[in-house]
């Protein structure tokens, strides 16, 4: 049998590209039964024109989360499919799809793949529209990401330097929330996270129950009021434990509404590693069951 068509995107600045480079995929994903055609992009803006048209069968993603994000918002809803292959820092999606390991080694096991839906979430706020993969949220883990800069290049002293100046000055607040169109008192919030996938940025593992393709999202709040210690926040997400802490709480649902009020105003959100400034308004997040699907070696 002759192998199937596919595409295969390659980010050479992805955190760990050195592991793979696109002869080593290539070979690879043609081991796995797919004549895939290297598709170069340089920078995101490269990837419109590199997936713009009938695709010829599986796009493969060989980079990290923002090279999936970045590619996979030109793909949803076109019932596209997608390979990933992990070569990021974090690699969260990858992780909650189980693609852990030597990247050669992934790329090949697609030989024995099947197709499964991969979801999304849709956000609509006052600054425009918005899709997420990973997760959407404010609190402290936005404030930090918002004083790090996303868009400027990745560097462990500025994000210390971050997560440094944010501390002192944080205080938790109160967003009202309704959660599929049922209002959900909750006190003031360290975090609020709508979670798509198991983790969002560097490792934070706060929704293990979280299923890309259950058609719902999980929402996460950790009570400001009366948190857990930082060593018991730690230690529960590196057991996979985080949603049994007393001070978070978690739901899951396909809607959610947050009602902000005067003093969210300059407020920070993000959409998975990226930063928006909340203007003021009701933000509306809603899944979106089966934008994309995914292989998933057996």
């Amino acid at each position: 049998m002759p192998p199937a068509p596919a595409v295969l995107i390659h980010n050479p600045g992805a955190g760990t590209s050195h592991r793979a480079d696109p002869t080593q995929l290539r070979a690879a994903l043609r081991d796995a039964g797919f004549d895939a055609e290297y598709r170069p992009t340089r920078t995101p803006h490269d990837l419109g024109p590199a997936l713009s048209g009938p695709l010829p069968g599986p796009v493969f993603i060989a980079g990290g989360d923002g090279t999936f994000r970045a590619a996979a918002l030109h793909l949803t809803g076109r019932d596209a499919t997608v390979g990933v292959i992990p070569l990021g820092t974090s690699n969260n999606i990858a992780r909650t799809l189980d693609l852990t390991g030597d990247p050669v080694d992934i790329a090949r096991a697609y030989r024995t793949a099947t197709r499964h839906p991969f979801d999304a979430g849709r956000v609509q706020a006052p600054w425009g529209e918005d899709v997420f993969f990973e997760a959407f949220g404010c609190g402290l883990f936005a404030d930090v990401l918002h004083a790090y800069d996303p868009t400027a290049p990745k560097s462990p002293l500025r994000a210390a330097q971050a997560l440094l100046t944010t501390l002192p000055g944080f205080q938790a607040q109160p967003v009202p929330t309704c959660i599929d169109g049922h209002p959900s008192p909750a006190p003031p919030l360290t975090l609020l996270e709508i979670m798509n996938i198991q983790s969002t940025g560097n490792g934070l593992h706060l929704a293990p129950d979280a299923h890309p393709g259950d058609g719902l999202l999980n929402l996460i709040r950790v009570n400001g009021q009366h948190p857990d210690s930082l060593a018991a926040y730690a230690t529960a997400m590196l057991r996979g434990q985080f949603d049994t802490l007393p001070s978070v709480q978690e739901d899951v649902a396909a809607t959610f509404t947050l009602h902000a009020t005067g003093q969210h105003v300059g407020q920070v959100f993000h959409v998975d590693g990226e930063t928006r400034t909340h203007p003021g308004g009701p933000v509306h997040v809603q899944v979106w069951a089966g934008a994309l699907h995914v292989l998933r070696p057996d």
